[in-house]
């Protein structure tokens, strides 16, 4: 017996609606999602679930999205992890920063639109 191919994912943002819709629409489309609401709880989280796509709030208190964007692409381990940052401008200069660390940008007001499309890029 051939056991399905799991997509595990990560959802990290403050805002309980904006993470529910988001690990809503990934259940849908046959992900497993955790949704968590600090990007410093996702780290303990890291070194025991392999996620292989992370979706992070940009705006996030604590340690922010950029940072945690950048303590991802920096830790070797955790560079095969597909990165979406969730942001408000994407002509931002935060955007460009976080694009040359690898991440995937989606608007928070076209996120949906934004994160289907970058799915369906995944091989």
């Amino acid at each position: 017996m051939k056991l399905p191919n799991f997509r595990t994912a990560l959802v990290i943002a403050a805002d309980c609606d904006l993470r529910n819709s988001v690990v809503q629409h990934l259940k849908h489309e046959g992900w497993i999602v955790h949704g968590i609401t600090k990007a410093k709880d996702a780290l303990p989280i890291l070194a025991h679930l392999p996620y292989e796509l992370i979706i992070v709030d940009c705006e996030l208190a604590g340690i922010d999205g950029k940072s945690f964007v950048r303590l991802l692409h920096n830790a070797r381990e955790w560079r095969a992890i597909h990165l979406v940052a969730l942001i408000n401008c994407i002509s931002a200069p935060l955007a460009t920063e976080l694009a040359q660390w690898g991440a995937f940008l989606a608007r928070k007001e076209a996120w949906l639109d934004d994160l289907s499309h970058f799915l369906i890029t995944l091989p």
